[in-house]
């Protein structure tokens, strides 16, 4: 049995300037997240994403832009009342 009195958290703290070495590279050389977490031993799964959040350039996160004209939306509410009818 492990002495728990003696086990010791570490917590790993990046600095600024090699979080963003890690968003440059994959910006700009294409590096994906998960080659990213090895290359440099990156445990934490959401680390580097959070990192992009912050630091990248926020046209290369993955994202879904809508754009609807009135009548559109008004049909899709009809519809949407019809469905539950």
């Amino acid at each position: 049995m492990k002495d728990k009195t003696n086990s010791r958290h570490v917590s790993i703290r990046y600095s600024f300037g090699f979080k963003q070495k890690v968003v440059r590279e994959i910006e700009e050389e294409g590096l994906s997240l998960s080659q990213a977490r090895r290359r440099y031993g990156i445990k934490g799964s959401q680390t580097i994403q959070a990192w992009l959040e912050k630091f990248g350039k926020n046209h290369l996160l993955n994202k879904t832009v809508r754009i609807e004209m009135k009548e559109e939306k008004d049909r899709i509410k009809e519809l949407e009342a019809e469905v539950k009818r």
